[in-house]
């Protein structure tokens, strides 16, 4: 027994093997940075409809609400793939600097940004199962305008967010 034991440990230990390295590097983009903030146990907590004053330098964790009492700015792009979920909406104001920005989540959304009353549009996303802690993270091009930022199709009344220029 104590032999299999070891032959065990061995293979764990071997590039590649199950259990050596889980997705968050698999990425298309590192989200080190982003990790290490959901992480973090002193997130700033925000309810849907919210109004932020600045961008935030750390994750934030949004309280949701069920999908008929969200008050979106435009209806999602995407329908949910759920019957029961949950979704929010915080408001930003303009950005400094208008280019391309990054919203990364901890769990299973769609994420759209309403700027100027239409969608900002995508330049780029990247999604793993296999990342504790990190579902998806999508790039958009922002202009310097207040923006609402709209997650749907959650599967919990929560869901922690990272935002901010992309590196």
């Amino acid at each position: 027994m104590r032999w299999i034991g070891l032959v065990g440990i061995a293979l764990l230990a071997l590039p590649g093997s199950a259990g050596a390295e889980d997705g968050c590097e698999r990425f298309a983009w590192p989200l080190a940075r982003e990790r290490a903030w959901v992480a973090a146990p002193d997130k700033a907590n925000v309810a849907s409809g919210a109004t932020l004053v600045a961008l935030p330098k750390a994750a934030i964790a949004i309280s949701l609400q069920p999908a008929g009492q969200v008050a979106f700015e435009l209806p999602p792009e995407r329908k949910p793939r759920l019957e029961r979920w949950f979704g929010g909406v915080v408001r930003f104001p303009a950005l400094e600097r208008p280019g391309i920005y990054q919203v990364t989540l901890s769990d299973e959304a769609w994420i759209d940004i309403v700027q100027e009353g239409r969608f900002a549009r995508s330049v780029g996303s990247s999604g793993r199962s296999d990342c504790p802690g990190l579902r998806k993270s999508v790039r958009l091009e922002l202009g310097a305008a207040p923006f609402a930022l709209q997650v749907s199709g959650v599967p919990s009344d929560g869901i922690i967010l990272v935002i901010g220029p992309a590196e």
